[in-house]
């Protein structure tokens, strides 16, 4: 199934567009890449949960993500 384009969402139904947040990870850095080696989900979601809430915003927002951005 291919997605609709939001344009041609009706407008009802357009949800809003959250803006990109970035945060520092680096205190807990080798803890997250140990735990998604050892592919122990319950960690990584703990780390991850531990993180957004610093975010400061929505929980919501931002409980499930699509993608991980990594910057040196």
């Amino acid at each position: 199934m291919k997605a609709a384009h939001r344009s041609q969402v009706p407008a009802e139904r357009v949800r809003p567009t959250l803006q990109q947040r970035s945060i520092t990870v680096r205190y807990i850095w080798g803890d997250l890449v140990d735990a998604y080696a050892a592919q122990d989900a319950d960690t990584v979601d703990e780390i991850w949960d531990d993180v957004i809430s610093d975010l400061d915003s929505d929980y919501n927002a931002y409980a499930h993500v699509s993608s991980v951005g990594i910057g040196a």
